[in-house]
């Protein structure tokens, strides 16, 4: 019954995975040394999981570096057979969901969050042994909160801003848009209580600003549920979205806010 149980858990586990993989990459700079990051963004509505409390982190040293200290086209092949191999095998041995890597200075780190750690380093073993020209070691922590999910994986302040802008208007360039044309752009903001909200409308020096939307109720029951509006002209172009969305967000984060995107429509040339 107990073996019956783990695999249905797994099972289901595996279908919501289905429905929430949502990945991409990154890059920071740790003193100024590059560090390249994927990250399934997709986990963090379900993070922390109850269910799956323990971080399985793989660490390995690939031999081919090319400058930046990334893995060499060479290595790719082997890295990704790999990867695909360790996430299918601890995703039937422990139902792991497969949480991200990052890479630096030929290392690179799997983070995977599981059900239980019974027989994971067999189960790491059995891969790794396929490929020899890897030193490798794996541990398994108890991580309820999921702290190496969001500390080392998912991106941080600027580098959620830059992501998310740059998904938004490869988002627009699919549907034709004409990134140099100017164009009504909306922007959304929560904030703790209606006085941090007018405090971030005092200290905006940011002009041509028009606010849409800025109801006296709360929006939600969370702790930032008084809802911003703004609307402004301007171009969808990456490097000005980044240094405005940044500006705001900071700003608002200075006020008991958090900034929460930005919408417009698709503008062809």
């Amino acid at each position: 019954m107990k073996l019956i149980f783990t695999l249905l858990l797994s099972l289901l586990g595996s279908m919501a995975i289905a429905q929430t993989d949502n990945w991409d990459n990154y890059v920071v700079s740790v003193n100024e040394k590059p560090i390249s990051v994927v990250v399934n963004l997709g986990l963090r509505d379900l993070a922390p999981a109850k269910e799956r409390p323990y971080a399985i982190i793989l660490r390995l040293k690939y031999p081919d570096v090319d400058e930046k200290g990334f893995p060499t086209v060479e290595m790719a092949d082997d890295l990704n057979k790999l990867e695909s191999m360790l996430e299918a095998g601890l995703q039937k041995s422990n139902g792991a969901w497969y949480a991200g890597r990052f890479t630096q200075r030929g290392l690179r780190e799997f983070y995977f969050y599981t059900l239980d750690t019974v027989d994971y380093f067999k189960t790491c073993a059995a891969v790794m042994v396929q490929f020899p020209k890897f030193p490798w070691l794996v541990k398994a922590v108890y991580d309820k909160t999921w702290t190496n999910y969001f500390e080392v994986l998912y991106p941080q302040n600027e580098e959620k801003e830059r992501l998310e802008n740059r998904r938004t208007i490869d988002e627009l360039v699919k549907k034709g848009d004409a990134s140099n044309r100017q164009r009504p752009i909306d922007h959304t903001l929560f904030f703790r209580s209606d006085w941090h909200r007018k405090q971030f409308l005092k200290e905006i020096d940011e002009p041509g600003f028009k606010v849409i939307e800025m109801p006296i109720e709360k929006s939600n029951n969370s702790e930032q549920a008084f809802k911003l509006v703004l609307r402004r002209d301007d171009k969808p172009e990456l490097q000005n979205m980044n240094t405005l969305t940044i500006r705001l967000s900071q700003l608002a984060t200075k006020n008991g806010g958090r900034y929460s995107g930005w919408s417009t429509y698709v503008v062809k040339g």
